[in-house]
């Protein structure tokens, strides 16, 4: 993994004294960003259009209306760049599908056969669940490797920050800023896979531990979690699996310029279990 650009970025900053404490904090991480429009070979990773499926898999319906969801993505395993101690499958595919206003673990499919795949398309009447995604540009994906530091409202972030700084909240701020320069989505760049969990104004690690291993219920419920002393600090074993943002080139909207995030628990992710997965929409 190249740590020079993080490198460079803390020099653009003026944190070359903390560069040694910041390094520390890094996980790799994989961009995720646009190459040429088109679909490409059967196969390959795209986001828009329609999936390769192998024919053992169905397209995911939503449980509750009985409606297909919308494609969003499809990504091949062989086509990431490997590191030491990579997590994810060597081969294989990633599905992503949608919902509008709806997240759950049925929008994530994956395949880890090495057999042929298909290209599916529903039948031109199909009612998908939504129309807020079918009209997206269709791109090719590329990838690369890069260093990862905790983002801003997140309790490793947070953590990081008062080593370093104490209470300062303008160096604090910069600290944020070079998570953010990191990615920095856009014309090209849509998400990452891996690497260290985006805030959206606290922990989603600690709303993925509440849904998945606590109580669903007690979402967001501080006094249920405090009077039944539910230990948040349990939600350090999630993680980054897939964070995808809005994009104007794709005509790719998470509510208002928002962005998708899929976290899973460490041990699902070294066991390749990712039925149960945490999915959050954060939107501004």
């Amino acid at each position: 993994m190249n740590l020079q650009p993080l490198i460079s970025l803390i020099k653009e900053h003026g944190l070359e004294e903390h560069q040694q404490a910041i390094l520390a904090s890094v996980k790799p991480a994989i961009s995720i960003s646009l190459a040429a429009r088109g679909q490409g070979n059967i196969g390959q990773s795209r986001i828009g259009r329609y999936p390769d499926l192998h024919p053992s898999l169905a397209w995911p319906v939503h449980p509750k209306y009985e409606r297909p969801l919308c494609f969003i993505l499809q990504l091949n395993f062989s086509e990431l760049p490997d590191f030491t101690d990579n997590p994810l499958p060597k081969e294989g595919m990633l599905y992503l599908f949608q919902s509008e206003g709806e997240n759950d673990a049925e929008q994530l499919v994956i395949y880890q056969g090495d057999e042929l795949l298909q290209p599916t398309q529903l039948p031109e009447d199909t009612e998908l669940i939504t129309d807020w995604y079918e009209d997206l540009t269709v791109h090719m994906l590329e990838f690369s490797l890069f260093a990862d530091v905790p983002r801003w409202a997140t309790n490793d972030f947070y953590e990081l920050s008062r080593k370093l700084f104490g209470e300062d909240a303008d160096d604090e701020d910069l600290l944020g800023s070079l998570g953010h320069k990191l990615t920095e989505y856009g014309a090209t760049k849509v998400g990452k896979l891996l690497g260290h969990v985006s805030g959206i104004g606290h922990d989603p690690k600690e709303d993925a531990y509440v849904v998945r291993e606590v109580n669903p219920a007690w979402l967001y419920n501080s006094n249920e979690l405090r009077n039944n002393n539910v230990d948040l600090t349990k939600a350090k074993s999630w993680q980054n699996l897939l964070e995808l943002s809005s994009s104007d080139d794709v005509n790719l909207m998470f509510g208002d310029a928002g962005y998708l995030q899929i976290l899973i628990h460490e041990d699902d992710l070294k066991g390749r279990d990712f039925s149960k997965v945490y999915v959050n929409l954060e939107s501004s």
